[in-house]
């Protein structure tokens, strides 16, 4: 079964101070450290990278996995299963100089591109 367009998760991604008002924001899950005057319906952070990544074998999926695309699969997960608040959107946030490649990782992962749309 091939999911819809529409019916995929909206990613955004933020550089910065996020100019979404506050009822977005709400309905929203920030991937990234929150500020304490934003509130977001929930945050998940991101974990460090494994010490392992790029250096296992092609194909190893545990360890090549962007953590931004981990944290997105369980995320999912979580959301279907009723333990995480459910989000209408997802906003990651990350450095500017990050964005780029980041982007460019999570459009070449199969599971993110099932599940989410990327917003550019």
């Amino acid at each position: 079964m091939t999911a819809s367009r529409t019916s995929l998760i909206p990613l955004n991604f933020l550089s910065g101070a996020s100019s979404w008002p506050e009822e977005r924001r709400r309905h929203a899950l920030l991937i990234g450290n929150a500020r304490p005057e934003e509130a977001w319906g929930d945050v998940a952070a991101i974990p460090a990278p494994s010490p392992f990544r790029n250096r296992r074998a092609t194909g190893c999926l545990c360890c090549s996995r962007d953590p931004v695309a981990m944290v997105l699969a369980q995320a999912f997960q979580d959301r279907v299963t009723g333990r995480r608040p459910f989000f209408h959107e997802v906003a990651v946030l990350t450095a500017p100089q990050e964005m780029s490649a980041l982007r460019q990782q999570l459009e070449n992962d199969v599971l993110v591109r099932a599940r989410y749309r990327l917003v550019f």
